[in-house]
């Protein structure tokens, strides 16, 4: 049956502060994978009938938001905050759970962070924003905790 063969969406983030050793951020609610989308150039001659775009080596900044329940006593969430409020650039991983070729490695810098009160029912959720500021790469890693 060809539904066996399809992949389930799970994935991590994970985070290091020295670019060697990662560990996953607990709790993580949401994240969106990081993307790198090909910048386009206008190349259109005046006598075209349609228009001509070619590729450009050039990468546009992205940005990826995360959400996670908010726990003051874990490291990594405290390095967060910390590299946040340091503007220090941390290397991260978004790791597929079952599809490793698509797990990706970056450097970024957390350059938005608030608490979420949007539910006073639920646990402190804690929202972000990671700046790229490296391209991302095929992570080699095996997926883990």
């Amino acid at each position: 049956m060809a539904e066996d063969n399809l992949v389930d969406a799970y994935y991590t983030l994970h985070v290091s502060t020295d670019g060697l050793t990662f560990d996953k951020v607990k709790y993580l609610q949401k994240c969106d994978p990081p993307t790198s989308d090909k910048t386009l150039d206008d190349v259109t001659p005046t006598d075209a009938k349609r228009t001509v775009k070619a590729v450009v080596d050039f990468t546009e900044d992205s940005e990826i938001d995360f959400e996670f329940v908010l726990d003051p006593a874990d490291v990594q969430h405290l390095a967060i905050q910390a590299a946040y409020d340091d503007d220090t650039e941390l290397t991260w991983q978004f790791k597929f759970t079952n599809a490793p070729t698509l797990s990706r490695e970056f450097k970024g810098v957390v350059s938005k962070f608030k608490p979420s009160t949007d539910d006073t029912k639920k646990k402190l959720r804690m929202q972000g924003t990671i700046s790229i500021t490296s391209e991302p790469t095929e992570t080699l890693t095996v997926p883990g905790p």
